[in-house]
């Protein structure tokens, strides 16, 4: 049975993240193998005919999420117990847990060995050295991060990429008392509107607007410089995506 490695995570945003990688890179940690984040659901295998579900899972975690703003900082570490040195997480803690435990189920649910404790990590098997020295430098390390939307990632490879991304805010409904269409934005497009909009996707788009009717893809459009590209689906619908990109 094809099975998909799958992961949810809030991924530091710009400026921040590029700071955190330089972290990253003088502690010797893997650059290449996943952003910088922090962790809700760690590597979990999932069905291939599941994902649908995952990706419906993780947009109606995000509806009912607000905004979140931690602190990330200072340095601190696992070991003994693991040889990790990550980024503390102050601030809405709270707001972490509850979108993680939004995430935390369905085929995304797992057994876990240790308790959660969010987390960006930046340093993966170091020295206990190496570990000092972190903790040393970076006593004073703050930076404060709001995270907007939340991420599935897939394992390609030895790599982590993003797959799929829902923002903190409730979607668009219309049609309330008929055929209702849910219509929501986000940066990228899921494995689902991929294939929806087939070749005509564009790769350098600002953002993706979709419009799903019982969780399916009826309608979807890329937007480059706050126009819709790339729209299929549809027609009627065209109207209701562009409220989403300009609203009012």
């Amino acid at each position: 049975m094809p099975r998909v490695r799958l992961a949810s995570a809030l991924l530091v945003p710009e400026p921040f993240a590029r700071e955190i990688e330089g972290l990253r890179r003088a502690l010797g940690d893997n650059l290449e193998r996943v952003r910088a984040h922090l962790t809700l659901v760690p590597p979990v295998n999932v069905r291939v005919e599941d994902v649908h579900d995952v990706l419906a899972l993780v947009r109606s975690a995000a509806a009912a999420t607000s905004p979140i703003t931690v602190t990330l900082g200072p340095a601190v570490t696992f070991h003994p117990v693991n040889p990790v040195v990550y980024l503390a997480v102050g601030g809405d803690v709270d707001g972490v847990r509850a979108i993680r435990e939004r995430v935390f189920a369905g085929a995304l649910s797992r057994k876990l060995e240790h308790e959660f404790v969010p987390h960006v990590t930046i340093a993966e098997s170091t020295t206990p050295g190496r570990i000092d020295a972190a903790l040393v430098a970076l006593a004073d390390y703050r930076v404060e991060v709001t995270f907007e939307s939340v991420h599935l990632l897939r394992e390609d490879g030895r790599v982590w990429r993003p797959i799929a991304d829902a923002r903190f805010e409730p979607p668009l409904i219309v049609g309330r008392g008929g055929i209702e269409t849910e219509i929501t934005a986000s940066s990228r497009a899921d494995p689902e509107v991929v294939e929806f909009l087939g070749d005509s996707q564009r790769q350098d788009a600002e953002q993706v607007v979709v419009a799903r009717r019982d969780g399916f893809v009826v309608a979807a459009a890329c937007v480059v410089d706050g126009a819709l590209v790339s729209f299929a689906g549809d027609p009627d619908l065209e109207r209701q995506l562009l409220k989403v990109v300009a609203p009012g």
